[in-house]
């Protein structure tokens, strides 16, 4: 047996899904020199030479992500068709749930196949503790009958560089991001509501450098990653567009963790729509807002604390919404928040006023949910 984990990951194009992959790897080797890592793609399965490589570690530990779905198994993590062709403990670090409405009422009707249970249920029994990476994912396995799991938060939450930190608040914020999430896709008031904002805020920061971020791909280039959508494409370059009309530059991030953080280490200030582009720039203790596009930001903020806004009162995504779209006529999948644009100016005002009351919290809460991370590390074989 090998002094190693084999970690499944899924970073494909997103930037985010690097971060996390990346992040993780300095944890284990900040706590865990006695292990090598490996790193396997998750949504492909095992090849037999992977499969043997596998049971030669002292564990396969399933990486963070929203991959607490229906279909966690097999679209997530495909690995084998038979569970007990893998020999070693299987062991799960900072998933998340993957709720549209995201309300703490969803993690009591929270669906799994049974593909999925059955993986859950293996998880359980490996004898060592797993992961989550916010509580309304830890209360959802609770309520399917799984009890094993800690809440440590997302591995990308832990910049070993800034723990027990003070945060330190700039006086003037001079590069300023705008996150660009993906709900604009599919829906036409999410749309509108994230290009209403982003002229906000360019005028609310009149004379800083402001530009949109975005963390997939904007280059054709993106058709070719592993589950791509021409729809999905289509809708950046109609953004991109737009903002070349009303002239607001813009940045690609996507494809590896070294672009995010190389762009947002330069940045004081961070809002939009991006989970992990908040997730940053609160682990190197800078102020960032995210606007909540589904149960992942709704649940993050009951982990770090700090200042977010929900961007819709509803959402649905049924058979017609699909066809509709993907016919490329207008739908609208969410009931979009009417007023994000002037609670934002109205709040951060009042931040800048009042010393960041809420914008410095996240640090103080990062430090503590990194005990318990460090501690569920530790345990692990």
């Amino acid at each position: 047996m090998k002094n190693q984990y084999i970690i499944l990951t899924g970073s494909k194009n997103n930037a985010g899904d690097f971060l996390i992959k990346f992040r993780a790897k300095q944890l284990f080797e900040a706590l865990r020199q006695d292990r090598d890592i490996v790193d396997y793609d998750a949504w492909k399965a095992f090849t037999r030479e992977q499969l043997e490589e596998v049971n030669r570690s002292k564990a396969l530990i399933l990486m963070g992500g929203p991959a607490l779905h229906p279909y966690m198994r097999p679209n997530t993590y495909k690995m084998t068709k038979d569970l007990d062709d893998i020999r070693v403990p299987i062991i799960i670090m900072g998933i998340g749930w993957k709720s549209p409405i995201g309300d703490w009422n969803s993690t009591h009707n929270y669906k799994l196949n049974s593909e999925t249970v059955q993986l859950l249920r293996r998880v359980e029994k490996s004898g060592y503790l797993s992961s989550v990476r916010d509580y309304h994912t830890l209360n959802t396995l609770f309520s399917c009958g799984f009890s094993n799991y800690a809440m440590t938060g997302c591995p990308a939450l832990f910049s070993l560089d800034h723990i027990n930190q003070n945060i330190k608040m700039p006086k003037s914020f001079q590069n300023i991001s705008f996150s660009m999430g993906v709900g604009f896709t599919k829906s036409t008031s999410m749309r509108d509501q994230a290009k209403s904002t982003i002229l906000k805020m360019r005028d609310f920061f009149d004379s800083a450098n402001f530009k949109v971020v975005f963390h997939h791909s904007t280059a054709k280039g993106y058709l070719a990653t592993h589950g791509s959508n021409k729809r999905f494409w289509d809708a950046h370059q109609e953004i991109i567009a737009w903002l070349t009309q009303v002239g607001i530059p813009f940045i690609d991030v996507s494809g590896s963790a070294e672009n995010l953080i190389e762009h947002y280490n330069n940045e004081d200030f961070h809002v939009g729509y991006r989970v992990h582009a908040h997730i940053f720039m609160s682990s190197i203790s800078k102020p960032s807002i995210l606007i909540n596009e589904d149960g992942r930001g709704k649940a993050l903020k009951d982990v770090i604390g700090g200042f977010s806004l929900d961007a819709y009162h509803n959402r649905t995504l049924n058979v017609l919404h699909k066809i509709m779209i993907k016919m490329k006529f207008p739908v609208d999948t969410h009931k979009a928040a009417n007023f994000v644009p002037e609670d934002l100016t109205r709040n951060i005002e009042y931040e800048l006023k009042n010393d960041f009351p809420r914008l410095s919290r996240p640090r103080k809460s990062i430090d503590r949910h990194y005990k318990v991370m460090k501690s569920f590390i530790e345990q692990l074989p």
